[in-house]
């Protein structure tokens, strides 16, 4: 094991010199994002850009390529030693409506354009990994599995992950989630997450109860009462009103209106308890004003992760240290709480630096961060390869 670890070691040493050597992939790296942000692919509708995956892992001659019942795209390098399995993983699906213009403009410093950091650059950057790996020279020990995922998002549910890791046939050792954004993003732990719609419909047929003929007056009875629910601050909870839409014009009063919330906690039980008090508020309110109103929850995470001193946890670390990646260990959802509700050791890194999902402006990744990204991912990939995240 000492000479394996210090295998890896000289590995991390080269990581500086990764970056330069990737100099000249950049070109054909950019190209591959802005092609694959230019397919819409909203959760359901992914199914070209799993092609688009596919044929990169063609061209860079992977024999073991195909999609699986779900439609994830997957693709096989085996090692030469095929000792452990990796698996590096991203979405495929985006936010952003299929109606919205997907165009994408290359500047000096960035390249702008709706999702391209959630999660097209994430997924551009997994489907060149075999090329990266050839252009560095890199022959894995190990099975590397890629995997581009469907219906990941919102009510998705991280369903295409389920499915691919419900039916793998070999055993998965390791996992990376890989993300676009922010470089110097590590989640080793997932937080509990549980993601619903509250709606509320007028009844078509006058009631004999006192009701209201608005829908968004009873949302808004609703939402109040939501703010009265305690939350602690340990175990950490929260509880997110991110959206609320009804009617469709000025001088009518909405028949239909839709809340969406997040309730996260680092307890699973905090979750639990919360969801039924919604439950209870929206069951009373639907009852007190003569409405449809139900509560809807459609995704659902469960608390858990690694610790801290697990040896992927500092060998991703050194790595980081190593190329000057300032890390934010905090938590962002991920198809990461998959893996780790089964066991399986797995990170989340960010590939560069930007913004996205922004309300006056559109979403943008920049170029120079993401040649280290790719470095950053190659590292850790070698050092599980090298064993310097195994176990003792």
């Amino acid at each position: 094991m000492t000479e394996t670890l210090e295998e890896a070691a000289e590995e991390t040493r080269r990581l500086a010199d990764f970056v330069d050597a990737l100099v000249p992939m950049r070109e054909r790296l950019l190209a591959n994002l802005v092609m694959l942000a230019q397919i819409p692919a909203p959760s359901g509708g992914e199914a070209p850009r799993a092609r688009f995956m596919l044929d990169r892992f063609l061209e860079a001659g992977l024999a073991d390529v195909s999609a699986d019942d779900m439609g994830n795209a997957v693709g096989r390098l085996h090692g030469s030693r095929s000792g452990r399995t990796i698996l590096v993983s991203s979405h495929l699906d985006s936010i952003v409506p299929v109606a919205s213009d997907h165009n994408v403009t290359v500047r000096s410093d960035c390249i702008v354009g709706p999702g391209v950091g959630d999660n097209a650059l994430g997924a551009a950057i997994v489907s060149m990994v075999p090329a990266v790996l050839d252009e560095l020279g890199i022959e894995l020990a190990s099975d590397l599995i890629l995997l581009g995922t469907m219906r990941s998002l919102d009510r998705g549910d991280h369903e295409g992950i389920r499915f691919f890791l419900d039916h793998v046939p070999q055993k998965i050792d390791y996992g990376i989630c890989v993300e676009g954004m922010q470089l110097g993003r590590v989640n080793f732990f997932s937080v509990g997450t549980a993601r619903g719609d509250v709606t509320c419909d007028v009844r078509p047929e006058p009631s004999r109860s006192y009701g209201t003929e608005s829908a968004l007056v009873v949302l808004n009875h609703i939402i109040n009462r939501i703010l009265g629910i305690a939350t602690p601050s340990r175990p950490y909870t929260n509880i997110c009103m991110g959206q609320m839409r009804a009617g469709v014009s000025h001088d009518t009063e909405p028949d239909h209106a839709r809340l969406g919330l997040e309730i996260v906690s680092h307890s699973d039980e905090m979750i639990d308890q919360i969801y039924g008090q919604i439950e209870d508020i929206v069951s009373e309110m639907s009852a007190r004003h003569a409405v449809d109103a139900h509560f809807d929850l459609f995704f659902r995470t469960r608390a858990g992760g690694i610790r801290f001193a697990h040896p992927l946890v500092k060998s991703v670390l050194g790595v980081m240290e190593e190329l000057g990646i300032p890390p934010d260990q905090g938590h962002s959802p991920s198809e990461l709480s998959e893996l780790i509700a089964r066991g399986i050791p797995a990170v989340t890194l960010g590939i560069s630096r930007g913004e996205k999902n922004r309300k006056k402006s559109q979403d943008y990744v920049l170029i120079d961060p993401i040649l280290t990204g790719v470095a950053q991912l190659v590292g850790v990939i070698l050092a599980i390869d090298e064993g310097a995240c195994d176990e003792v």
